[in-house]
């Protein structure tokens, strides 16, 4: 599936019709591929913690429990986390519609996902085999134009970056969002 047009949309444009030869050719092709597409998910859940804590030494954060994260760090953190669920997300399903639902506000800018989205996304393929890699691409992809959306939208709010201190809800460092939580 070198697309990414998801199945709802490819099955409602058929209109109660039978799905064209080059979409079976499409939807066997992805069944095929469900048992990488679900290990590599896998691979994306357990190193998820990994992976951001590397974007965050690379911005700066020296880690460990003498210097905790700050409010700013925590929510750049927890936006990380959330890009990388869409991601493992779309991959598994086959449709970019939660890489598509990524927003990017004025806070985000701020807070420098873009920038650290693109070590995120350096972190994640140097650590992936080459099959892997291609496999993500295209969601990769999807999530740069998203990125790239949202800062024509917001051009200036990255310009000056101080560190803000945002209050968050209190939530232990260990407990993660689950899925159901993410998309409610």
């Amino acid at each position: 599936m070198d697309d990414l047009h998801s199945w709802p949309e490819r099955i409602a444009e058929r209109e109660g019709d039978y799905l064209t030869p080059d979409d079976l050719q499409d939807l066997i092709r992805y069944s095929l591929s469900f048992q990488e597409r679900l290990e590599l998910y896998q691979v994306l859940q357990q190193q998820e913690l990994t992976w951001i804590q590397r974007v965050l030494q690379q911005q700066g954060h020296s880690g460990g429990t003498e210097s905790p994260l700050t409010p700013s760090q925590r929510l750049l953190a927890r936006q990380l986390a959330f890009c990388l669920r869409s991601l493992g997300l779309s991959l598994l399903i086959g449709d970019p519609t939660p890489v598509q639902q990524v927003t990017l506000g004025a806070m985000e800018q701020y807070l420098g996902l873009p920038q650290a989205l693109a070590q995120l996304r350096a972190v994640v393929q140097g650590s992936l085999p080459a099959d892997q890699q291609g496999l993500l691409a295209p969601y990769w992809q999807e999530l740069q134009a998203v990125c790239a959306t949202s800062q024509a939208q917001f051009p200036s709010s990255s310009s000056s970056r101080s560190e803000a201190e945002v209050d968050l809800p209190t939530v232990p460092p260990e407990r993660a969002l689950t899925l159901a939580e993410m998309f409610v």
